[in-house]
């Protein structure tokens, strides 16, 4: 982690600096419905709850073998390497492909899964200044508009504390770069240590053998890469011990740091000796995991088609953890997953009547409600990891003003947008917590939802007086003219954003607060936009939608630390001391990471403290919804978006596959 005690948000390293500006100008990032590494846990426990809502089983017996199952995504991939890519869609794809040390099932119970057993052989309460005797030195440099960076190409995994607060060009700056981690790790100085023992004789794609070094590799390449603000928040150093054993450092003791660490996908050597960037067809090299499919074709833009990997590792006799019968498969049973790219929600639900596909997801609410009254289909929701959220550009007048943004809170019609626009499909989001991390975010869900609830009813009165009190503080004139923005492929989107900007425009009392235009743009277009170093400079409202996992550390930390400035997904350049230092309270530390009740206590001062300061609304929780033709039978949708047709297609742990019947 880096230290709170300075100024994050105008510290880039070089190398992210560089890489973000080269991926605006390739159009390539795809985006922040993705939020691929913001996972984080509970130390292995994992949920309890099924999530999935009238989950279809199958009987062993009853699986016919073969086939090929078709779908579509929304998107074109931006990238098949997994570190460098921001989209939902995109990883989608990767996890038929590759695989980590552990998986989990739908409620987020943790697996091993490449690794036989994983066990925590210490934890050690240390701070960040405990790294400083390791630490370089390394010079603050500036761009052309003014932002602050360090000037290093090597990974900065922390920076001492005591680095100025308000750095200039030619300042000196301490940081612990990889290198000097690892000498940091053989003096004992680390906060958690962790031993994962791989299967042996695991093949990857080319037949290479699954090793330790493998793994080392893997995580290695997460450095300067897009991710590597959702990775080195925790990760230290990883060693290979012999040729089936990993050695996994954290910076300090982290409650997230098995979830967030432990499955990140293990690649042969001739993947992991690529540049970032280039682990895709487009560049000329075949994607190689150890996944239970294998890229077959890729057409850009048009369809990616994956077949059944002949010489899948697994064996249910290798996990003590499986529980189901002995006839249950040891991969999934299709021989084919065709996807289509297939942008409009409209076009994918077209292509599911004319047979063209067998299953789609995302489409509008009142194209689920159509399905779910059909016979020849099949609705299959799940409660969803993830909201959607309006961010504000809290760092441009007049939305510097917490009474302000707390205003405009006040006068989004949740209940309406749930019961009018997604038909009951979505809820509220009454707290910035999806049910699905409720058990490890919050001591009492259902009692926080009801003490905090108030911060976001629709109140026009009230919003009236906040603004009236913030134009009493400051020099503040209505109507505060603002454009908000958001992706125009996704029509619910839309009409969510029109009636936040009608709502927000209504006068109260004969007064006019704010008076608020809409514009939408193209996905990749919007998220180009959203993930560069100026969008906060714009002053504008975005309003996208973000997919998480069971950890509450995601849902705080995504939207709002300057860790993710420029990532997914702090697009306005965020920074909240206070909060930030509420954030690691609840997730680092020998007390939080070995007593799961008081991070529970402490998240939830971290859902308050976000209230109070409201840099993000909250629009609904999200549920994903997979719909499927008759053809297809045992389909259950994940809560994630980016594991919807891999867990579909098989998943031991829940004992999940789908077959087709035709």
């Amino acid at each position: 982690m880096t230290d709170t005690n300075r100024t994050l948000s105008d510290v880039l390293s070089r190398r992210n600096l560089m890489q973000t500006v080269a991926g605006l100008g390739a159009a390539s990032v795809a985006g922040c419905s993705g939020l691929t590494g913001g996972d984080g846990g509970d130390g292995g426990d994992g949920g309890s709850v099924d999530p999935v809502q009238e989950r279809e089983t199958v009987e062993p017996g009853d699986i016919k073998e073969g086939g090929t199952f078709k779908t579509a995504i929304g998107e074109n991939p931006d990238t098949f390497d997994y570190v460098e890519s921001t989209s939902a869609s995109a990883t989608i794809l990767h996890n038929l492909l590759y695989e980590g040390m552990v998986t989990t099932d739908a409620a987020g119970k943790l697996y091993p899964w490449l690794a036989e057993s994983y066990e925590q052989v210490a934890v050690n309460d240390v701070t960040a200044a405990d790294y400083t005797s390791y630490m370089s030195s390394a010079q603050y440099a500036e761009t052309d508009d003014g932002a602050v960076y360090i000037d290093t190409d090597a990974q900065v995994i922390i920076e001492s504390p005591d680095n100025p607060n308000s750095p200039s060009a030619g300042d000196e700056a301490q940081v612990l770069t990889p290198k000097e981690a690892t000498q940091a790790v053989s003096d004992g100085t680390f906060g958690m240590h962790y031993t994962f023992q791989l299967h042996e004789g695991i093949k990857f794609h080319d037949g290479e053998e699954l090793t330790a070094p493998n793994v080392v590799a893997s995580y290695e390449r997460v450095q300067n890469s897009g991710l590597s603000g959702q990775i080195y928040d925790s990760l230290l150093d990883i060693q290979a011990n012999g040729d089936y054993t990993v050695e996994l450092y954290m910076q300090l003791p982290d409650a997230a740091a098995i979830r967030e660490l432990g499955g990140l996908p293990v690649y042969p050597t001739k993947m992991t000796d690529l540049e970032l960037g280039q682990m895709d067809p487009r560049q000329g090299n075949t994607p190689l995991g150890t996944g239970m499919f294998k890229l077959k074709e890729f057409n850009n833009e048009e369809y990616v088609l994956f077949e059944k990997n002949e010489n899948y590792w697994f064996d249910t006799g290798m996990k003590d953890w499986f529980e189901g019968p002995s006839e249950f498969p040891n991969g999934p049973v299709v021989d084919e997953v065709d996807v289509a790219i297939i942008g409009s929600d409209s076009q994918r639900a077209a292509a599911l009547e004319s047979g063209e596909i067998d299953m789609s997801y995302g489409l509008t609410a009142s194209t689920l409600t159509n399905y779910q009254q059909a016979e020849d289909y099949r609705t299959a929701p799940t409660n969803g990891a993830g909201y959607t959220f309006l961010q504000f550009p809290v760092r441009q007048e007049p939305w510097t003003n917490a009474k302000i943004r707390r205003a405009a809170n006040k006068l989004i019609p949740r209940q309406s947008i749930s019961e009018n626009i997604f038909q009951g499909w979505e809820e509220p989001a009454w707290v910035p917590l999806p049910p699905l991390a409720a058990r490890t975010g919050s001591t009492d869900y259902e009692a926080m939802v009801e003490n905090l609830k108030s911060y976001n009813t629709y109140e026009p009165e009230a919003a009236a007086e906040l603004a009236e009190e913030a134009a009493g503080e400051a020099d503040v004139e209505f109507p505060i003219e603002v454009t908000l923005e958001t992706n125009s492929d996704n029509d619910d989107r839309v009409r969510t954003v029109e009636l936040i900007a009608e709502s927000m425009s209504q006068e109260i009392d004969g007064t006019q607060y704010f008076d608020v235009s809409v514009n939408t743009k193209e996905f990749l277009t919007f998220i180009s936009q959203l993930l560069s170093t100026d969008y906060w400079k714009q002053g504008k409202l975005a309003f996208i939608g973000l997919s998480g996992g069971f950890n509450p550390h995601g849902y705080a930390k995504s939207v709002h630390s300057p860790q993710n400035f420029a990532q997914c997904c702090n697009f306005q350049n965020i920074d909240i001391e206070e909060l930030n230092q509420a954030m690691e309270q609840a997730r680092y530390g020998p007390e939080v990471a070995q007593d799961p009740e008081l991070r529970r206590e402490r998240y939830e001062k971290v859902w308050k403290m976000i209230l109070e300061e409201n840099a993000n609304s909250y629009g609904t929780h999200s549920t994903l919804v997979g719909v499927v033709n008759n053809d297809v039978k045992g389909f259950n949708t994940y809560p994630s978006t980016q594991d919807i047709i891999g867990y579909a297609m098989y998943n031991p742990a829940d004992q999940q596959i789908t077959y087709l019947d035709r």
